[in-house]
Parts: structure tokens; C-alpha cells; sequence
């Protein structure tokens, strides 16, 4: 893994430390995102087709991105209006 696609996924993800593992036999290695007490919150794989390929890198950060939104009842602004107006999510208003 290259330094500067290591320093972007520690930047995208701060607080929280970013590990690749060494490359695997297929030549995929293992993102392992890590929070202050040494706790792996999220891992996954990233094939080597999405590591040597600039936009499937990058399109697989956004989507670990917004799977860590959803997950913490984040999701941002432009995605839940663009759901809302493909009626793909309910407004639940609790009273």
C-alpha cells in the first residue's frame, strides 16, 4: 500500500487508525479501521483490482464511508433527501 493512499484513508477516517494488512495471495488486502482503544470497529476487503484503480479506490472509501454514517445513524443531508424523493425511505416523526 502506497503512502499516499494510506495518509488519504487515515484522513477520510480520523479519529479512527487505518491498517492494511500485508497483501493476501489473490494480492487483496485487509482495511481494518481501529478506534483509540485498539478496537477493530470495521474491516474489509479491498481486491486488487480496487487498489490499482484510482476511482473503484475511491468508490470503495465512499461506500465504507457511508456504511460507518449508516451504522451510526448518520446518514448525510444529500443522501436521505435523494432517498426521500425516490420514496425508498419512510419520515418516522416520534411524538
Amino acid at each position: 500500500m502506497d503512502s499516499t493512499k494510506r495518509e488519504f484513508v487515515e484522513q477520510l477516517f480520523s479519529p479512527l487508525k487505518a491498517n492494511f494488512s500485508l497483501p493476501r495471495p489473490d494480492s487483496s488486502v485487509v482495511l481494518s479501521l481501529i478506534d483509540d482503544s485498539e478496537t477493530t470497529v470495521y474491516s474489509r476487503v479491498l481486491g486488487a483490482a480496487q487498489l490499482n484503480d484510482t476511482q473503484a479506490f475511491a468508490q470503495s472509501l465512499e461506500e465504507i464511508r457511508l456504511e460507518l454514517a449508516v451504522r451510526s445513524g448518520n446518514i448525510p443531508a444529500d443522501l436521505r433527501k435523494s432517498l426521500k424523493e425516490q420514496d425508498s425511505v419512510l419520515s418516522y416523526h416520534i411524538a
